[in-house]
């Protein structure tokens, strides 16, 4: 590969892929990373102990592309220690994040970095994404602050900061609140509770570093496709998703409140009656948004409808944040 020095010259990016079991993604992935049009990168695959062929696949491509390195763990940890792995081990000031069977645009990283570099104080920059399965273009999600001035209303309201993938940020202000949590509730169940909601967490956590006026952005444009397989509909976890975004709410507003954050053990149990009248409400709300997904992904719009408007019958709430968030292509 060629390297001018015009590229030379632009800030490094590492780009950190945690991949388990992906063979069947994991090429149309690593391409879309290799054909950037921005080229002064690495592509860092953190490969959680796959037992299918993604090891070999991206050892190819290390042979192909020196850009590209693999990094393995011995036995498999999950989604928050893979991500920990890959920022402690990226060797570039600037990190982004994309999924093992998801597709960047080829336009995705030069949009990015032209936009977190042209404002110092801009914390971070997202865009939106195309959600899709291996049928079809399913709609666009919409996450994220697209202004300042919409950034500033969530701060200022200690609000939940949603961004999506890919987003670039500084390794040293993902360090420095402590980067992804991991450990948070052992238990006897073996559920990972860090692996839900784990980029939530560092982004709200992230947030705090915004009280000299940094901020969050996201672009109203689609760089990335994010494929949305059936399996990742289930509602068996939708419970333990909930109850993590609950406690990151807790950990942002006692933060701000300069107050001690709880352990998520003793937030669950801090829960009282009324609270879990609340958060059952909520999260067969969110179930039902759920089974909606998997239906319109099947293209049975009849049942759509119906998990549709139970979802609005238990949350009118969240109807409105969907909608407001989602496109779709019916």
């Amino acid at each position: 590969m060629n390297i001018t020095d015009e590229t030379v010259n632009r800030p490094a990016i590492s780009i950190i892929v945690c991949a388990y079991n992906e063979q069947k993604h994991i090429r149309e992935t690593l391409d879309s990373l290799i054909g950037q049009t921005y080229s002064n990168l690495e592509i860092l695959v953190i490969d959680d102990a796959s037992t299918d062929l993604t090891p070999q696949i991206c050892r190819d491509y290390t042979t192909r592309d020196a850009r590209v390195r693999v990094i393995t763990h011995s036995e498999n940890r999950g989604l928050a220690h893979g991500r920990k792995t890959g920022v402690a081990e990226a060797r570039h000031e600037l990190l982004t994040f994309i999924d093992a069977d998801d597709i960047a645009m080829p336009d995705m990283i030069e949009r990015l970095v032209a936009v977190l570099l042209a404002d110092g104080d801009c914390l971070g920059v997202s865009a939106y994404r195309i959600y899709f399965d291996d049928e079809r273009d399913l709609g666009v999600q919409k996450i994220g602050p697209t202004s300042r001035d919409d950034y500033r209303r969530l701060y200022d309201g200690r609000k939940l900061i949603f961004l999506s993938y890919p987003n670039l940020v500084r390794k040293a202000d993902v360090l420095a609140v402590g980067g992804y949590r991991v450990n948070i509730m052992p238990n006897n169940d073996g559920i990972r509770f860090e692996d839900f909601c784990e980029d939530l967490d560092l982004w709200c956590r992230m947030s705090d570093l915004s009280a000299d006026g940094r901020f969050f952005i996201t672009l109203e444009e689609p760089l990335s496709r994010y494929r949305k397989p059936a399996g990742s509909m289930s509602t068996a976890n939708v419970k333990i998703m909930q109850d993590k975004m609950r406690w990151i709410k807790d950990c942002l507003r006692r933060r701000r409140a300069a107050q001690p954050e709880r352990c998520l053990a003793d937030f669950l149990a801090s829960r009282t009656a009324f609270d879990r009248f609340s958060d059952w409400r909520a999260d067969t709300a969110a179930g039902f948004y759920k089974k909606a997904g998997f239906a319109y992904s099947k293209r049975n719009y009849l049942k759509f409808a119906w998990y549709v408007a139970l979802t609005a019958t238990m949350s009118p709430k969240l109807i409105l944040q969907k909608l407001a968030t989602q496109s779709a292509n019916l």
